[in-house]
């Protein structure tokens, strides 16, 4: 690879162990991949959940992280200041909470930003259009690539640890141009665009990601009139059932403002047709029957911005949860005290809900209390891995918000 002065230095040991070895992953791993070069990022956003060995060895020497850096969210939905209200086992708060602090202590010396969220560009690390970051989070790499037309690609946390550490990255795969453009065209046949849920969206998402794997899509036929939330409910089951990165929306983007220019002005590979019966059909992998009831509920997948977290308060409003039902919301803590300033976080603690900065998908744990049988939730990426993660433990239904909470509610 060619090297600038200061990339060398830091890949001789010049610049210490710590950095010294950050740049030699990132040198294999760029030869590896082809990359000729690196290339300066403008921000990072990385797991908190790294063996604190590997993150002291990494780190050893270094003062500051390479460049502006957010800390996804509390992985497993363990959160140290609420796992008990969540009925999270107190043998597993034991061993969790202890390695924790220990990557505390690292995080806050070298001055990663706090966020604990999968939703960064939310609290502040909001890339602009064309900026080259390194970002884990498949949810948060579908939005800025797609959405604010960022680039990010999909590292692990090892190559993104160490980007961040150096503030450099290896120039490659959806860095350039050429690599940017829509594969995989999605069309709407029989689809009232006007008339999709929340959870139509999630579906559809979980529905194309599948076939499309892990080619660049192309959605056709959605209004510009989608807001924020339900564009997430769209791309997020993308890189679960499939290895999607990035997702043009013909007329919303800004890599597509026509049908042509997202597809690079070349035929797709492939088309998608999803109609009614996809939705029903992708639905039903999730379904309740009449008989069963739900022991809890998940809302935050991805993590719920300040509009969603009202809706579920005003559902909650004069309303308890039953005996023995959970309720889980995910949201960054910067929404959340927006949230307890509105008053909306007083209703759902009062309903018997909590609100935490921590993944709802539950990765890699899924530390899902023993007496829950049952989850609703409106999202299919969490379904998708809870109904994994838990090996069939735990049976997950996929409904709407209001849904989900009339479910454990009265």
């Amino acid at each position: 690879m060619i090297l600038s002065s200061t990339e060398e230095a830091m890949a001789c040991g010049k610049c210490g162990p710590g950095l010294e070895k950050c740049m030699n992953i990132l040198i294999k791993f760029g030869e590896a991949m082809g990359a000729e070069k690196m290339v300066p990022i403008s921000s990072a956003h990385t797991i908190p959940r790294e063996p604190p060995d590997l993150l002291m060895e990494m780190t050893e020497g270094v003062e500051q992280t390479g460049t502006f850096t957010t800390l996804h969210a509390l992985m497993s939905a363990f959160d140290p200041h609420l796992w008990q209200k969540m009925g999270i086992s107190e043998e597993y708060a034991s061993r969790e909470i202890p390695v924790l602090n220990q990557r505390l202590d690292i995080y806050r010396k070298l001055g990663f930003y706090e966020t604990y969220t999968c939703l960064p560009m939310l609290v502040g690390n909001l890339p602009r259009r064309g900026d080259f970051i390194s970002w884990i989070g498949s949810c948060a790499q579908l939005f800025v690539n797609s959405l604010l037309g960022a680039r990010t690609n999909r590292d692990g946390a090892v190559v993104n640890l160490a980007a961040a550490i150096t503030g450099k990255a290896p120039y490659r795969g959806l860095f350039l141009d050429e690599n940017r453009h829509g594969q995989v065209l999605v069309e709407l046949e029989g689809v009232d665009p006007y008339g999709i849920t929340y959870t139509d969206l999630s579906a559809i998402g979980y529905y194309v990601g599948s076939r499309a794997q892990h080619r660049n899509v192309v959605v056709n036929g959605l209004p510009r009139e989608l807001n924020i939330s339900h564009l997430l409910a769209l791309m997020a089951p993308l890189p679960a059932s499939g290895s999607v990165a990035i997702c043009h929306i013909v007329g919303s983007t800004p890599e597509a403002p026509t049908l042509e220019q997202a597809l690079g002005n070349q035929k797709p590979a492939d088309v998608i047709t999803v109609d009614k019966k996809a939705i029903e059909e992708t639905k039903a992998l999730h379904a309740l029957n009449n008989s069963e009831t739900v022991d809890m509920c998940i809302l935050g997948c991805p993590h719920c911005t300040i509009q969603e977290i009202r809706s579920i308060a005003g559902k909650l409003t004069g309303r308890k949860l039953r005996d023995g039902r959970r309720l889980w919301i995910g949201s960054p803590y910067q929404t959340y005290y927006l949230a307890q300033t509105m008053g909306y976080c007083r209703t759902i603690e009062d309903a018997g809900g909590v609100v935490s900065s921590s993944c709802m998908a539950t990765i890699p744990d899924s530390p899902i209390p023993d007496d829950v049988k049952t989850l609703a939730t409106n999202s299919f990426k969490a379904a998708h891995y809870i109904s994994r993660l838990t090996k069939g433990r735990v049976k997950v239904a996929v409904m709407e918000m209001s849904e989900c909470i009339d479910a454990i509610s009265a």
